[in-house]
């Protein structure tokens, strides 16, 4: 049996077009002024970097349409569709391709997973997928194991700088400035959805909590970080930090687009799982 995984462009996979079997169907990126760019590889950091810091971004799920037709496109060629996308606690991504799976011609050929995954959770189990799928698992098979597995990580966010977040109107000025004195950075917790876990004084030592934190819920000793643009000092004081706390660094990549249009620069994302 032949079978195809779809993914969006919230799992940050920047090389999809050189991996077999692996199709990209890229989220929306919407500008001030309405106009629509897809996040496909087309569009590269320096592009978006530049947009995201002339003005507000917005990000939708992929077009319904340009959904389908990928999957008519590939059912041509392929026996099976896994698709595997954005969180449905963050998008209604999700629920909107769930639904349109569920159309006579696509029952039984196309799978769209629960993932409850974003970034380098997303990542994870697009090679997840890509190793069942290697081993002849069928396409059933793989979206079981995948939800089966889609809470067995423990991922922290940490946002150095809370500009965007401001310009987002998801924190108020005064708050922001507040913070900034006190020297308070504020720890996020990612469990499909993203909510406050605490805050601490200064970044180093957001980092090195969230670290103690990993520690306690991992099984192994490895970790998976993605970051947006930052200086390079701090990308060193993190992997340090990361060196200290006797983890191996697996995954160190740049954060997806799509994320950083809400978070904004220098935001770090640290995860682990669980066996």
């Amino acid at each position: 049996m032949k079978i195809a995984i779809i993914t969006d462009s919230s799992c940050g996979i920047s090389n999809i077009s050189s991996i077999d079997d692996l199709y990209l169907v890229p989220l929306m990126i919407t500008k001030e002024d309405g106009q629509q760019v897809a996040d496909d590889e087309s569009f590269n950091s320096d592009e978006f970097y530049k947009l995201n810091d002339s003005q507000i971004l917005k990000t939708s799920q992929s077009i319904p349409g340009i959904m389908m037709g990928k999957w008519d496109e590939l059912l041509k060629e392929y026996d099976q569709v896994v698709c595997l996308l954005l969180s449905k606690g963050l998008s209604g991504q999700f629920s909107t391709c769930k639904m349109l799976s569920q159309e006579d011609e696509y029952k039984d050929k196309v799978f769209v997973v629960d993932t409850n995954g974003v970034s380098i959770v997303l990542k994870k189990q697009v090679e997840r997928a890509l190793d069942l799928k290697n081993q002849g698992k069928s396409a059933q098979e793989i979206s079981d194991i995948i939800e089966s597995e889609n809470d067995k990580f423990q991922v922290y966010i940490i946002p150095k700088s809370l500009d965007q977040l401001v310009r987002g109107g998801r924190i108020s000025k005064a708050a922001a400035g507040l913070a900034k004195i006190l020297k308070i950075t504020p720890v996020l917790k990612y469990d499909g959805t993203i909510d406050k876990h605490g805050k601490t004084r200064t970044f180093k030592k957001a980092v090195e909590e969230v670290l103690l934190l990993l520690k306690e819920y991992g099984k192994d000793n490895y970790i998976d970080i993605s970051y947006s643009r930052i200086d390079q000092d701090t990308l060193e004081m993190v992997k340090e930090l990361v060196t200290q706390n006797g983890f191996e660094l697996r995954i160190f990549d740049e954060m997806p687009n799509t994320i950083t249009c809400h978070t904004g620069r220098e935001t770090f994302a640290f995860c682990t799982w669980s066996k």
